[in-house]
């Protein structure tokens, strides 16, 4: 048996912040392993009116985009096709998830290819990554890029190498379920659809105590490393994220990218 998650209303809701300076941001937040919105970080962006689903289809029409589709409970790797940005953002506008399940999901190959892109943006102040100490190899590729219809959900999972994220909404709006880290036990792997629970196979995602909220264009989210989250589309939207490490994550992201980046590679090398 499921059960709905509709009452938003009745989950507490993630802080809102206007005008946050640094300091209380890492007081408040950074220090503290709490997630926050942020309204008005990111104004003075040219992707901020510029990035539209219009301008992404007529001003890069041809370019080559790797869309997943998502056939289950997750998106596999070897379930994509690749097609071009003006027909696949046609395909979201007339389309929900339900009828197109496809999502352009943490895309960075656009910024290689159009790389006047990377000008729109800027990282905002409050997210000083510490992976900028480490050699190039050893870090993850930076801006990220979603594009989605109606619908498009990314299932409950926690972030690579437990590092922080930030997020920043440009088109339509996301609803956001985080969970925090001590409540990681009642998860069960992140197998849980926390919008609509499967309570018979997942007793224990009763005791969650999650927060919830809903950003739209304009809004900046910071989730801490170690917090699970599901994002679901309200409607056809665009966001930028970067993935980072700083305080309060630094031995697993550290670790973590050790380990992928180094041992992996070592493992794959002929003998």
């Amino acid at each position: 048996m499921r059960h709905e998650t509709n009452a938003s209303t009745s989950i507490p809701q993630v802080d809102r912040r206007a005008g946050i300076t640094l300091r209380e941001f890492r007081k408040d937040y950074l220090y503290t392993g709490k997630p926050v919105v942020i309204t008005g970080a990111i104004e003075s962006w040219p992707a901020r009116s510029r990035w539209t689903l219009e301008y992404f289809r007529t001003r890069y029409a041809d370019t080559k985009m790797t869309i997943c589709r998502l056939g289950g409970d997750r998106y596999q790797p070897s379930d994509t096709e690749v097609t071009t940005l003006s027909t696949f953002i046609e395909r979201v506008r007339t389309n929900s998830f339900e009828t197109y399940p496809y999502y352009v999901r943490d895309d960075w190959q656009i910024f290689l290819t159009h790389k006047e892109l990377l000008s729109d943006y800027e990282v905002p102040k409050y997210f000083f990554d510490w992976f900028a100490f480490l050699p190039g190899f050893m870090r993850l590729m930076y801006p990220r890029i979603f594009i989605g219809p109606k619908g498009a959900i990314t299932p409950l999972h926690l972030d690579i190498w437990g590092t922080h994220a930030w997020l920043a909404q440009l088109v339509g709006r996301k609803r956001w379920i985080l969970f925090p880290p001590d409540q990681k036990e009642f998860l069960y792997d992140c197998n849980v659809q926390p919008q609509n629970p499967d309570l018979e196979r997942f007793p224990l995602f009763r005791k969650t105590r999650p927060l919830e909220c809903t950003i739209g264009p304009g809004d900046l989210i910071f989730v801490p490393g170690g917090w699970a989250h599901e994002v679901i589309s309200l409607d056809a939207t665009i966001s930028i994220t970067h993935n980072y490490m700083g305080p309060g994550c630094f031995t697993p992201s550290l670790v973590g990218a050790v380990r992928q980046q180094i041992l992996g590679r070592l493992r794959r090398r002929p003998s």
